[in-house]
């Protein structure tokens, strides 16, 4: 039976160390274990709801948990968060272009699901994003053409009068489906 080992550090200490096999890492930012295996830079993570670096969770309350971060567009060090860098790079923004990159801002966002090769919403690659819009449809429209003709002693009048009116606007400001409002967080 060997001797355990447990170290404590942040995730930026946590990410840049390849602990020994069975070494076992603490987190003191992200309250989580991480065990080694002498290969892998920082360990693999031990329990933490599953979730790696990169996954977004909706949460309902306006807390942010432990070892998340707000889905609010910030720019944030690529260092301290490095783990989170690893798996996102720049695909939000680059940041200041060296030392820093940015989250996805989620506020006020619906989230549609990737095509990844199917045939609708195509072109679109991840982290892309879209403005609002409404599929092109027609309303009828009907019109009346009235045909007045007329005989008099003095000759035979006719004239035609057509008739046709605007839909009027209805709605709000925006399109969108019914919706709970909650906070979307990226695990780091």
């Amino acid at each position: 039976m060997g001797i355990l080992k447990l170290k404590r550090g942040t995730e930026a200490n946590r990410s840049g160390y390849t602990p020994a096999d069975g070494e076992i890492i603490a987190t003191t930012d992200q309250k989580q274990l991480f065990l080694g295996d002498g290969s892998t830079a920082g360990g693999n993570a031990i329990g933490g709801g599953g979730i790696d670096a990169g996954g977004v969770i909706a949460v309902g309350v306006s807390t942010i948990p432990n070892g998340y971060l707000k889905c609010n567009g910030s720019t944030i060090s690529r260092t301290t968060y490095s783990s989170l860098f690893a798996v996102l790079g720049t695909v939000y923004g680059v940041g200041d272009g060296s030392t820093t990159f940015r989250l996805p801002d989620l506020r006020g966002e619906f989230i549609r699901g990737w095509a990844d090769n199917r045939s609708v919403d195509t072109g679109r690659v991840i982290g892309s994003t879209q403005v609002d819009d409404f599929k092109s449809h027609n309303h009828k429209q009907y019109s009346i053409a009235i045909n007045i003709s007329t005989s008099t002693g003095a000759g035979h009048y006719s004239s035609t009068t057509s008739n046709s009116a605007n839909t009027s606007s209805t709605g709000g400001s925006e399109t969108r489906p019914r919706n709970v409002a909650m906070m979307y967080v990226i695990k780091y």
